[in-house]
């Protein structure tokens, strides 16, 4: 069997009472899933083996609260110490698996207090994403780090050397202009930075966004003083005593410009953290490919989180939300459980007090409708054909909430009757449509 042919109808067997779970991996996916597998009723053993330090922790604050108030690992924690106790979870810190032997059904590991080897019934992969690499665009191509003043941000440490790099400082050039570097720009504003950001497509968050909601940010941060350089992209870093001093763009009009920075955020996207799966022969292609159950070709091992990608999926979600369904996916089919109900993508980003909440996949859309919802509030619905697919909603919670819905049921209005200024989206009904799109 391979990930491409694996079947829902497929018979299953739940876990046997004494098999050993092992999840490497101690993110948002990697906790879910112990969790799910507990409240779905297995009682064999739980493995938790994690390259960092400490408890689990929520990661998206850390482009925003965590930098503008300081880091703190306990308030961050995904679940506190006695969780992992009462549900028998046996943890690994500052552990790292160097290989899987698929054949032997063990994980070998390098740890100054873990075993060398671990053996596993089933081996689920939750190794997440990394920073997709930078360097410089001169002198070789070689590798920078905070030291020379170029920060990225995936974990607690990067944020705390970013805030540390910002307060004091005044000017931040963020390569990349998708949510990180948006959010980060919007919290080193709050801090007092001079802010620039450089995004080499021709519009920010073009890869994860429509039109409308990339012109609605930019403009956001626009009017908070931050300077925005969209097709641009950075053609060198100057130096001064060894550290970073100034970033050379060439814009989207073919202009040199040289930006003052004390030091360099890039947010230029992930790659997944899948050499695991790699290596030891695992499917793998922008991610460790799996079934609808998060199944990967070999049947005692599976992926969740951001470091997975459905075989019917273009791309891989990055998002709370979808590794706690990906989560439940895994542990009801590994215990021979109903499915849970299908999964409406879902994401949100807070900029300057604000909040931007996104609900399905907008790629597909070949037609949108824009609203004013009053106050600072504005909707973006993309639609494909008549078929509502995504809703963007900035600081309108009601449009959001009635969007995700619609997409969860099947039922929304027409195009034309959200086009209507006079139409409020609290008066549709399901029963104002004749027929209901697929």
């Amino acid at each position: 069997m391979n990930a491409t042919t694996s079947s829902t109808t497929e018979p299953r067997q739940p876990l046997a009472p004494d098999a050993t779970v092992v999840v490497v991996g101690g993110g948002h996916a990697g906790v879910a899933v112990l969790a799910q597998l507990r409240s779905q009723g297995f009682a064999g053993q739980l493995v938790l083996i994690s390259a960092e330090i400490g408890l689990p922790y929520h990661r998206p604050p850390l482009s925003k609260m965590a930098l503008l108030e300081g880091t703190d690992r306990t308030s961050l924690s995904l679940r506190p110490e006695p969780w992992y106790v009462t549900n028998s979870v046996t943890r690994h810190v500052s552990t790292r698996v160097t290989h899987i032997d698929r054949a032997a059904r063990r994980v070998h590991l390098k740890s100054s207090s873990a075993p060398e080897a671990i053996g596993y019934d089933a081996l689920i992969l939750a190794t997440g994403s990394a920073p997709r690499p930078w360097t410089d665009p001169v002198n070789g191509g070689g590798a920078l780090g905070v030291a020379e003043g170029l920060h990225v941000l995936r974990d607690v440490e990067d944020a705390a050397a970013l805030r540390a790099a910002m307060v004091g400082r005044g000017h931040l050039v963020i390569v990349g202009g998708g949510y990180i570097g948006l959010e980060v720009a919007a919290t080193a504003r709050a801090l007092g930075c001079d802010v620039c950001i450089v995004e080499q497509a021709p519009r920010v968050l073009q890869r994860v966004a429509p039109k409308a909601t990339s012109r609605l940010m930019r403009q956001l941060h626009q009017s908070h003083g931050v300077r925005l350089f969209e097709g641009a992209q950075v053609v060198a870093l100057q130096r001064e005593e060894g550290k970073i001093s100034n970033v050379r763009i060439r814009t989207a009009e073919g202009d040199l410009r040289e930006l003052k920075a004390d030091l360099v955020l890039a947010g230029i996207g992930t790659v997944p953290r899948d050499d695991l799966a790699k290596d030891c022969g695992l499917e793998v292609g922008d991610g460790v490919l799996v079934n609808a159950q998060g199944q990967t070709q070999d049947r005692a091992i599976w992926a969740v989180g951001d470091v997975a990608r459905h075989m019917d999926q273009a791309m891989r979600i990055e998002s709370v939300g979808n590794a706690h369904h990906q989560a439940a996916l895994v542990a009801a089919a590994m215990m021979a459980r109903p499915e849970p109900s299908p999964f409406v993508p879902w994401f949100w980003s807070d900029q300057y007090g604000g909040r931007l909440q996104i609900a399905g996949l907008w790629q597909s859309a070949d037609r949108w409708v824009e609203r004013h919802e009053g106050g600072q509030g504005h909707s973006i619905w993309s639609y494909l054909g008549d078929r509502l697919v995504a809703v963007d909603a900035w600081q309108a919670p009601v449009a959001y909430v009635s969007g995700k819905k619609w997409l969860e049921t099947g039922q929304y209005p027409p195009p034309e009757w959200l086009a209507n200024k006079d139409h409020h989206i609290k008066d549709w009904m399901p029963q104002a449509r004749s027929s209901v799109a697929p």
